[in-house]
């Protein structure tokens, strides 16, 4: 049912803007990496029974990451997250609430969705257990950080790039972003039923909302 994947990051240091010269003269800093990333999988609104389905939110848990940043050398940054493909956690009534949703599917059909989104047509996790991300470049952009990067879903590597709202000091991190993907980039097609009478969309958002403790 769900195409999904999971997950992304970036970086950055600021008094005022997320890229400033708050702790300018210090080294490079290394933050553990915790917070949420989660993927909103969307219905497609055109097929004939579109009414019965619902559009899903799926959450990375026990994920783990790192992020280095050097104020004085943006280029130099250096991400990496590992999300293990089984733990991911499908359409969670706190989360689809605190996004605005007002339907909340039952632990058993939650139980049948994961069911589907791990099969091998879709995410295949026994197959692909992890999904990964590696920084390859970041840069300045206004008060926010461009972050590019490779994300691995389902064994295929694509370049993304990642806006981020990015606040971090010696003690602190934290970093917030979007970004749109697209199920068929990764290897696998969106989910569909009754020869397409139910269906995914093909598009995804990813969604960040990371903190990092230093190391």
């Amino acid at each position: 049912m769900l195409n999904v994947l999971s997950l992304l990051l970036a970086l950055g240091g600021s008094p005022d803007s997320p890229i400033g010269a708050a702790y300018a003269q210090d080294a490079a800093h290394t933050y553990a990496l915790k917070g949420l990333l989660y993927v909103q999988v969307y219905k497609d609104p055109d097929t004939i029974a579109a009414a019965l389905a619902h559009d899903h939110v799926v959450r990375a848990s026990g994920w783990t990451g790192t992020v280095t940043w050097d104020p004085s050398n943006p280029g130099a940054c250096d991400v990496k997250i590992t999300v293990p493909v089984n733990r991911l956690a499908v359409d969670e009534e706190d989360l689809r609430r605190a996004l605005g949703y007002d339907t909340f599917p039952k632990a058993g059909e939650r139980e049948d969705i994961k069911k589907e989104m791990l099969s091998e047509d879709q995410l295949s996790g026994t197959k692909f257990p992890q999904i990964t991300y590696k920084s390859t470049s970041c840069e300045a952009a206004g008060d926010n950080v461009k972050v590019t990067g490779d994300l691995t879903i389902r064994g295929k590597t694509k370049p993304v790039t990642m806006t981020m709202t990015v606040k971090a000091d010696a003690v602190n991190f934290q970093a917030k972003g979007s970004l749109a993907i697209n199920a068929t980039d990764f290897g696998f097609d969106p989910f569909s039923a009754g020869f397409g009478a139910l269906k995914n969309q093909n598009r995804m958002i990813l969604v960040v909302d990371a903190k990092g403790d230093p190391q």
